[in-house]
């Protein structure tokens, strides 16, 4: 009897001894997937004095004349000043410019604010603040819809729900190649007849790289596109 017991025993203690060492291998591996998570301010650097050089390509769809017209545009961000504002958050003015090859210099034409506020890398452009990325980053959050966030959740604009499609991965586009970056899109792109497409990928330490936005369809009554489309790139 001592002998069956001692041996149930012992299997019980072996028993216990898998159950734990399971246990902490399937929490190490957790562990290990989940400590690729990054507070996301890497993504929104906000340096004063950094600059940048972007071109923007816009295509204006007309619907009437069957036309597209092309505007492109080279301009530099610049962040030039750290300020308070009315809700006593820390923001910082960023001047957009272009190059005057009369005059010989960079001259603003808007000026836009950033800041970080608790999960919330939040841009201001014309008085309309958008809701760029949602903090802290993690590969858990590109799964379903659960994560998605309203771009326009601080503004009063139609909802727009987007999410992180990929994370910590390469973005490779044309002469465009980063390492580490993060890409946000709509939880439902839309492409072909009706077109409404929105990619904004951010680089490690840059920030913005790429932004395609299309909202361009064929359903007018001339059959014709009609609408316009953005794509704006890191020079």
């Amino acid at each position: 009897m001592l002998k069956f017991e001692s041996l149930f025993m012992q299997n019980i203690s072996i028993k216990l001894f898998s159950f734990f060492i399971l246990s902490f291998f399937i929490l190490s591996c957790r562990n290990n997937s989940e400590e690729v998570v990054l507070t996301g301010k890497e993504y929104y650097p906000i340096r004063l004095g950094e600059s940048k050089i972007y071109i923007a390509d816009t295509f204006i769809y007309d619907d009437f004349t069957g036309k597209t017209y092309k505007r492109s545009l080279e301009f530099k961000e610049e962040i030039t000043d750290k300020l308070i504002d009315n809700a006593g958050d820390t923001f910082y003015r960023v001047e957009l410019s272009t190059y005057n090859f009369v005059k010989l210099k960079w001259e603003i034409f808007k000026v836009i604010q950033r800041k970080l506020v608790g999960n919330y890398a939040i841009e201001t452009i014309d008085n309309t603040a958008e809701l760029k990325l949602l903090l802290p980053i993690s590969n858990y959050k590109t799964k379903g819809s659960s994560y998605a966030w309203n771009i326009n959740m601080l503004n009063k604009n139609d909802a727009e729900r987007i999410k992180y499609t990929t994370v910590f991965k390469n973005f490779t586009k044309g002469t465009l190649n980063y390492n580490d970056c993060v890409t946000i899109g709509l939880v439902n792109n839309e492409t072909g007849l009706v077109n409404n497409y929105r990619e904004e990928v951010y680089a490690k330490n840059i920030g913005l790289v790429y932004r395609h936005i299309d909202k361009s369809n064929y359903l007018s009554s001339t059959g014709k596109r009609a609408g316009f489309e953005i794509i704006i790139r890191l020079k």
